[in-house]
């Protein structure tokens, strides 16, 4: 050890060192303490030592007086596993067609996710609580956390867990007379803790009540039609050139398609009155009092009707409230869609052809919403005030029409 016998720690570059002859010092130098060497009052100067650290009020603004967040990855963890099952029956039922029958499941056992491990519990800054004696001031976040001076620890854990379960009925008449067709129906549920490995789950929070919920892909119903028709040939009853010039060899193709709508997650502003109503790291969710997917009615002020019951949700009234609405609580409007095309094939020899094509996309133009809105916003009074709430917000593409040429050799 040196004459003035310094010692310190060091935190980024910032360090705290002390010495018998220059005191406390904050300063932003790195310091080997493996040499042990005190740095000189020209370093200290040179270094930008700003100030003693009984003065840190000095350096308030300029200095890095705790740890930032932090990101770590659980130590002893297991490896993901995804399980899948299937059984089915197939039939023949005449005509060509054949039905066939299976269940589907997948289940995924140490799925990623992320937790926050340091997040100020609730009730900390709720009252009295944590309350500084000498300047009446209730004590910093960071100073409220379970590792006392780190801000927020986001932990990625492999504790995840996944179900699918699935009905799957399937109906296909080979393409026999000018004629095919197929029909394909999902009767599905899934269910996770979060969308991915990326996504953050509240920790905080009773973990399954509050994170176990449908997954942000579920589909209950998936129905899809396909179907081809080859016209018949108007040369068969008026047999001229004319006639088998412009009417035979036409094709009719297309398909239909319905599935539910999937899931969508509920965001909470509060404005006015006390907006911190659990006091921790994770606000109140709203109370959900009925199932908002029933008994929906009204429209937003532009005249789009709502597709929730927006009357299902109200503003915790209780400090320390946490709320009760789950995860992907809503669901956002089904999908219908009809696409058609029209072929006329003209064949040139016995090596090519000539196919004139005629596409519509949503051929009945129906609206499909992808989004709406979910942003509850309450005031003080407990109104929810957002009236564009429970409204769609954005719209799948209308129809399309396009004309192709193709020629085969």
């Amino acid at each position: 050890m040196s004459k003035s016998q310094f010692f310190g720690v060091g935190l980024n570059n910032w360090s705290y060192w002390v010495s018998k002859d220059y005191g406390h010092r904050l300063g932003k130098k790195y310091v080997d303490y493996d040499s042990l060497d005190t740095p000189s009052r020209d370093d200290a100067y040179n270094y930008n030592f700003a100030a003693p650290a009984h003065n840190l009020a000095a350096l308030t603004g300029t200095a890095l007086t705790r740890p930032s967040a932090l990101n770590a990855v659980e130590e002893e963890s297991h490896t993901p596993s995804i399980y899948n099952f299937t059984f089915g029956i197939q039939q023949d039922i005449g005509f060509q067609t054949v039905m066939e029958v299976s269940y589907v499941g997948s289940f995924a056992r140490h799925l990623g996710q992320r937790i926050n491990i340091n997040g100020v519990p609730d009730g900390a800054r709720l009252g009295t609580n944590n309350i500084d004696p000498v300047t009446g001031q209730r004590i910093g976040n960071d100073f409220l956390r379970p590792f006392r001076g780190y801000a927020d620890i986001t932990m990625v854990t492999w504790a995840g867990t996944s179900n699918y379960n699935s009905l799957q009925a399937q109906i296909t008449r080979r393409y026999t007379k000018g004629f095919q067709y197929g029909l394909a129906y999902t009767y599905s549920k899934s269910f996770d803790y979060a969308n991915d490995d990326s996504s953050d789950v509240f920790f905080g929070r009773p973990y399954k009540d509050f994170n176990y919920a449908p997954s942000d892909f579920d589909q209950t119903h998936i129905l899809t039609i396909n179907y081809i028709y080859d016209i018949p040939n108007l040369s068969r009853k008026f047999n001229n050139g004319f006639v088998k010039a412009i009417f035979d060899q036409w094709q009719l193709t297309g398909t239909s398609s319905y599935a539910s709508g999937k899931p969508k997650n509920i965001s909470v502003t509060y404005n006015g009155g006390i907006t911190d109503i659990t006091g921790g790291q994770d606000n109140a969710r709203p109370n959900t009092i009925c199932d908002p997917m029933r008994n929906i009615s009204g429209s937003d002020p532009t005249g789009t009707p709502y597709v929730v019951n927006v009357t299902c949700f109200a503003r915790p009234t209780q400090l320390g409230d946490i709320g009760n609405t789950p995860r992907n609580s809503l669901r956002m409007p089904s999908i219908f869609n009809n696409d058609i095309a029209l072929f006329k094939n003209i064949p040139m020899g016995e090596s090519r052809a000539l196919q004139l094509r005629w596409e519509v996309y949503n051929v009945f133009n129906h609206t499909n919403f992808k989004d709406i809105d979910a942003g509850l916003v309450f005031d003080a009074a407990g109104n929810q005030t957002n009236t564009r709430f429970g409204a769609p917000i954005a719209a799948r593409t209308p129809r399309v029409m396009q004309a192709a040429i193709r020629f085969s050799f």
